[in-house]
């Protein structure tokens, strides 16, 4: 028997387990969400959100969910829809520049929520890893073109260009953002290997996960991120 999603997720609360308190709070949490997430999509797509699942339940800032298994939707629980129609524009900016497909970000009028649609493409960890080691140099290449490109991006055409010196996700009021200089870049700020898509022949053809992309005065940061994940991957299937 299948439930609507708004059921199933009242239901789950109920669910006793060893971590019965925590999942029953994702739950209800979940369940106070659903329509909100279903009044969006439906607004924006035109379709009924008839499957939900949330990915993520717990972090501070924010839901995540896929929806039909075609959406992604973000639902922030503090965040101003000046800074979301920033980032949308930033994103936009980006899309324009770069050569790999970048999702769309679709905004919600009233709420914190934005969706982007699933773009084509797999991730690295659909391949086996001795496979992809294989490919190490062309990744790594591909990278440094794909940074190369965002920071070729011409901050002196984006109007008021320091609003976007914090990113989107960052939620302490305490941050400070960076003084914009000649040396200040746009970056993506979370080049995890898991946020870029591949072909079958480790061609990257999408980045996906923008929330930390802003201005940085730091030309290497995106670089250093990007190793950082990368060496965990080697590390991990060097073990296998």
């Amino acid at each position: 028997m299948k439930f609507p999603f708004y059921v199933g997720n009242l239901l789950a609360c109920f669910v006793f387990s060893s971590r019965r308190r925590s999942n029953a709070r994702g739950n209800v949490n979940n369940f106070f969400y659903s329509p909100i997430v279903a009044r969006f999509v439906k607004k924006v797509f035109g379709e009924k959100a008839h499957t939900i699942k949330f990915v993520r339940q717990h972090t501070p800032s924010r839901f995540v969910c896929v929806v039909n298994d075609k959406y992604f939707v973000k639902i922030f629980k503090k965040m101003s829809h000046e800074k979301l129609e920033n980032f949308e524009f930033l994103v936009n900016c980006v899309r324009n520049n770069v050569s790999v497909n970048i999702p769309k970000v679709y905004i919600g009028k009233d709420d914190n929520i934005y969706a982007t649609e699933k773009i084509d493409g797999k991730s690295i960890y659909d391949f086996d890893e001795k496979f992809v080691l294989q490919y190490e140099a062309k990744i790594l290449t591909q990278v440094e073109q794909i940074i190369f490109s965002l920071q070729n991006i011409n901050l002196r055409k984006i109007p008021n260009p320091e609003r976007f010196c914090v990113a989107l996700e960052t939620t302490s009021n305490k941050t400070k953002p960076e003084p914009i200089t000649d040396e200040s870049v746009l970056a993506h700020l979370d080049l995890n290997v898991r946020n870029f898509l591949f072909d079958d022949y480790m061609n990257i053809i999408g980045l996906i996960d923008f929330d930390s992309l802003s201005i940085t005065n730091d030309k290497n940061k995106d670089m250093q991120i990007f190793m950082k994940y990368w060496n965990r991957y080697k590390e991990k299937a060097a073990r296998k």
